[in-house]
């Protein structure tokens, strides 16, 4: 692998180019299956490898903690050290953001009770926890995250996320830029000869199958095709953000830095363990002859590593004897215009006080242009007020608030796929025309609760301040995140403590005995 480590431009300007086709053009296609649109769907998957696969294979193996600097050619010889250690700053990042996004999961509000418990039904039963959270992953790892909302065979809806890197969409040349095609591309290796290629093309109403017997996509041939219906093309795309860039793409460099940093104090520190020792003068030595003992056949003999054995009392031996006690003897010998006997490792002088500042300023660059506060900030402490943390988390907060409106985009139109399929069935009860249940699903709201540390004790005073200022569901409904109780269920809990009161209260004083059909009621 081949890589410029700090140099030149990073991804060409094609990397990142989101596919567009002509709608007359894509509406002039009669025969999915014809050799004219297999050839340009065959261009896109050429495209997409040539130019914009590469780039996401290095996000990918940063956020693995496969840096750049694994590929630095420093031209080192091999008796000097050559570390090269990889920071995982692009984890840090992803982890932070995806915990602080969706640490508590998505809400949906409706008027519609029956509504919100199918969406609430569809969530458990496909984990959409953990799946948006994976969603949100690939968002700011490449940019952009695929998912395919899909029957299974006792076609019940389904979720699954696709991967980036065997993923696009082909949208049409209208300002609103709607998707015509998804395609998804992958390769099977039965052996290290047979490699299979498959490809499928989802449209609005049906999906293509292709297969190639080769490892390239340029020999396929169509194999099948199956309707769906969902009314629009399955295959959602999720945007990171308008240039579809991942949240450490813009600090690459600075990561190239920090890590060229830590590997050079790592090679400074071996080179000093290994440094050269000068000696000044000549040592005192043995005589005895030879250097190393040998055999009756005059071959050395060899210890259990390998190395030859040093006679006793030989300079070898000498050297050896005095590097075990730690010390040198040294002599001018007998010259007294020689050099002064002396000995001392060469060694260069390491800057920490400036080396420090110089990694600290890059930590603060990568934390600071990613809007990722320090956690291990002194004053990122416990202790600190809410409002004190909110100013902390105001650049990331800003962050939030774009990626969760685009998100929020996303996981609309997979509601809205979802709901052409369940107004065919009329799953849900409030109504069985296919209209009402689109309205009813663009009024839903969707709902995100950052998942930030709270000073409970603080919550708690705050709340206890709105009690009589507002509504009793509005405050179960802040209280939410507290007690981890939604503010129907909340409510319903306290409705029955109280009547379970009465209860009690009507058997202890025998009231409950007296009837409207008792003979005594009335006298």
């Amino acid at each position: 692998m081949t890589i410029d480590f700090l140099s030149k431009t990073r991804f060409g300007p094609d990397s990142n180019e989101v596919f567009k086709m002509s709608t007359i053009d894509f509406n002039s296609v009669v025969d999915m299956s014809s050799t004219e649109f297999i050839e340009t769907l065959n261009k896109y998957i050429t495209a997409f490898q040539t130019n914009q696969l590469p780039r996401l294979k290095e996000l990918k193996r940063y956020y693995l903690a496969d840096n750049n600097i694994k590929y630095r050619e420093t031209g080192r010889d091999a008796n000097r050290a050559d570390n090269r250690i990889a920071s995982d700053w692009a984890k840090y990042i992803t982890v932070f953001m995806q915990g602080y996004m969706l640490g508590n999961p998505i809400a949906y509000d409706s008027g519609d009770e029956a509504l919100i418990d199918k969406i609430n039904d569809f969530s458990k039963q496909n984990g959409a926890d953990y799946h948006d959270g994976l969603i949100e992953t690939d968002l700011s790892i490449y940019g952009r995250a695929y998912e395919l909302v899909y029957s299974n065979n006792e076609a019940q809806e389904c979720i699954t996320k696709l991967e980036p890197e065997q993923t696009f969409v082909v949208y049409n040349d209208t300002i609103a830029a709607n998707s015509l095609f998804g395609v998804r591309f992958y390769q099977i290796k039965y052996s290290s000869t047979e490699i299979n290629s498959f490809v499928e093309v989802y449209t609005a109403n049906n999906i293509y199958y292709y297969k190639s017997d080769t490892a390239s996509f340029t020999g396929m041939s169509f194999v099948d095709m199956a309707e769906h219906a969902y009314d629009g093309v399955p295959i959602n795309e999720y945007k990171n953000n308008e240039e579809r860039l991942g949240d450490f793409e813009s600090v690459l460099d600075g990561i190239d830095a920090y890590d060229l940093s830590q590997s050079e104090l790592a090679n400074f520190q071996q080179d000093l363990n290994d440094a050269y020792l000068v000696i000044k003068g000549n040592p005192v030595t043995g005589t005895a002859e030879p250097e190393y003992q040998t055999n009756s056949d005059g071959e050395l003999i060899l210890n259990d590593n390998g190395h030859p054995i040093p006679t006793a009392n030989s300079s070898t031996d000498a050297f050896d004897k005095m590097k075990a006690a730690r010390m040198l003897v040294l002599d001018n010998n007998n010259d007294p215009d020689g050099p002064t006997p002396d000995a001392f490792y060469l060694t260069k002088t390491y800057d920490a006080t400036g080396a420090e500042a110089y990694k600290k300023r890059l930590v603060d660059d990568i934390l600071r242009f990613t809007f990722t506060p320090d956690t291990n900030d002194q004053n990122f402490a416990g202790t600190q007020s809410g409002e004190a943390m909110k100013y902390k988390l105001m650049g990331n907060d800003n962050l939030r608030k774009t990626k969760e409106r685009l998100m929020t985009r996303g996981i609309m139109r997979r509601l809205r796929l979802l709901g052409n399929v369940w107004s065919i069935k009329n799953s849900v009860s409030t109504t069985g025309k296919r209209e009402g249940l689109y309205n009813l699903i663009n009024d839903v709201q969707v709902k995100f609760t950052p998942n930030v540390p709270q000073n409970d004790e603080e919550r708690v005073s705050q709340l206890k301040q709105l009690y009589g200022v507002i509504s009793d569901e509005t405050l179960f409904s802040l209280l939410e995140t507290f007690t981890g109780v939604d503010a129907e269920t909340e409510i319903k809990r306290l409705a029955d403590e109280k009547q379970k009161e009465v209860d009690n209260f009507q058997l202890q004083t025998g009231y409950a005995q007296l009837k409207p059909d008792d003979g005594d009621v009335n006298g």
